[in-house]
């Protein structure tokens, strides 16, 4: 007698209140929902690969004032000498310098790279794992910031707090020491794996899509005649729909290629070729839009025109 297959198991998403069913991901997973209401499942970083992300940055940052000092040693500087008065020109100089490269080692470097298109640190990129906006779009400038300001109140400054307090007695060290170990170990007891900054930013972080979009492959989709779209279709979306379709494309699952391209044909009223065999599937449907959409929306860039999303108004 045949076994009764098991149902799939439905995943809570905690941040829409619906439920998801998660398969072909292993262990924990991430759940965002596009803007066209489509569900998309990312594989959760897990607390040991974030936190070799972080070691991983940590050590870069360390290396940034030790080459500076070598560079200092190493170039021909022997006329400056930094014993010189507090309030000399070039003293406070130096100073200025030393205290916005302590900042960018310290703050800024995770803000930069996350703001770029990767959304990654060098850290993060060696453990394949990103940052993602938890509604699937562009990770927005103020998300970035917040989730790393957070940081200090996490990690930085209680760290700092505790090493200078256990340095001259007392118990202010071991209260700053648990605090920072308390939310540092936050991740392993929540089930978006998620820190502190993570909620207050309204981030996550996942492991990178194993597949990369082939720009070559995008462009062969669009040769046939009835992949070609008006003007008026390819205007219907903006940058985060493209941002989400890039995913989309990436992972590749039926189930989500389907539903997405249906809400695309619904939206745009998408009208097919008559005879069943010449229907495109839904891949190449999508890869025809997006690479429609993008070259629409780069050449509204080079106008100095945006397009954040499907809501802002088209000019």
């Amino acid at each position: 007698m045949a076994k009764t297959p098991k149902p799939r198991k439905l995943k809570q998403d905690l941040m829409k209140g619906g439920t998801i069913a998660v398969g072909g991901i292993e262990g924990p997973t991430t759940v965002v929902t596009t803007p066209e209401g489509v569900r998309l499942g990312f594989r959760t970083a897990s607390f040991g690969t974030r936190l070799g992300a972080l070691l991983i940055d940590l050590m870069i940052m360390i290396a940034i004032p030790i080459v500076l000092v070598l560079v200092y040693f190493l170039l021909p500087l022997e006329h400056v000498n930094l014993d010189m008065a507090p309030d000399h020109p070039f003293r406070q100089l130096v100073n200025i310098l030393i205290i916005l490269t302590l900042f960018f080692a310290r703050s800024g470097y995770f803000m930069f790279f996350e703001m770029g298109p990767r959304a990654a640190t060098p850290g993060k990129r060696v453990m394949k794992i990103r940052v993602i906006s938890h509604d699937g779009g562009h990770l927005t400038p103020a998300a970035v910031i917040t989730r790393n300001a957070l940081r200090e109140v996490e990690l930085f400054l209680p760290l700092t707090l505790s090493f200078q307090a256990m340095a001259g007695g007392g118990w202010l060290g071991l209260v700053a020491f648990l605090w920072a170990l308390g939310l540092a170990l936050l991740p392993l007891f929540n089930k978006a794996k998620a820190r502190l900054g993570d909620f207050l930013g309204g981030t996550r972080v996942v492991h990178v899509p194993r597949e990369a979009l082939s720009f070559d492959l995008v462009e062969q989709a669009a040769v046939s005649s009835w992949l070609q779209f008006t003007p008026e279709q390819v205007a219907a979306y903006g940058e985060k729909e493209l941002t989400v379709l890039e995913e989309v494309l990436r992972e590749r699952r039926a189930s989500t290629l389907q539903a997405v391209a249906s809400r695309i044909k619904a939206r745009i009223d998408w009208k097919g070729p008559k005879a069943e065999a010449d229907m495109p599937s839904d891949e190449s449907f999508l890869r025809a839009y997006y690479a429609a959409l993008r070259a629409h929306l780069e050449g509204r860039m080079l106008m100095g025109r945006r397009r954040k999303d499907k809501f802002d108004p088209a000019t």
